[in-house]
């Protein structure tokens, strides 16, 4: 009776490792679709922060070109001030106009900083999901081959335990 309670607590012992929710595939599966959402993102974000630094440049642009129409109407005297007189172009009015646009400019600048420092970061996360994901498909591919190395062992255990117990 030794021998068959052997037996079965090594059929039990075989089940352990090879038990789990789904099996290895399953969880393969699981990590590919999600390595892929993660490839999907990276290129939405990389084509999200193209398009908002075209933006901001197209807008850095729009505000050089307006500061340049600015001046030339101020030149021609076709800028007017609140009662309706025309603003005379002085070195005091195009130096208080600059400071005015480059201080926009400056706006736009911190956007384009930020949007770009918010970019890196969302890579450098999108990327370490990415890594952990990858290292967890390892895991699982080393626990499948120690579940399968176990397996034979038990396997050849139990044929040793069988023809034992043909022999009694």
């Amino acid at each position: 009776m030794h021998k068959v309670a052997r037996l079965i607590f090594l059929h039990a012992l075989m089940l352990v490792p090879l038990s789990g929710c789904g099996g290895p595939e399953a969880a393969m599966d699981l990590i590919a679709v999600g390595r892929k959402g993660i490839a999907h993102q990276k290129q939405a974000l990389t084509a999200t922060h193209s398009q908002l630094a075209r933006q901001l440049k197209a807008t850095q642009a729009a505000l050089d070109s307006a500061f340049d129409a600015d001046v030339r109407l101020a030149a021609g005297g076709q800028i007017k001030d609140a009662e309706g007189s025309p603003i005379a172009l002085s070195p005091e009015w195009i130096i208080s106009a600059r400071k005015g646009y480059i201080a926009a400019r400056d706006a736009i600048a911190e956007q384009i900083l930020s949007a770009e420092s918010v970019r890196l970061i969302q890579q450098d996360n999108l990327q370490a999901a990415d890594e952990a994901l990858e290292m967890a498909a390892n895991l699982i591919i080393q626990q499948a081959l120690i579940s399968d190395r176990i397996k034979q062992y038990l396997m050849k255990i139990q044929r040793r335990l069988t023809s034992d117990t043909g022999a009694d």
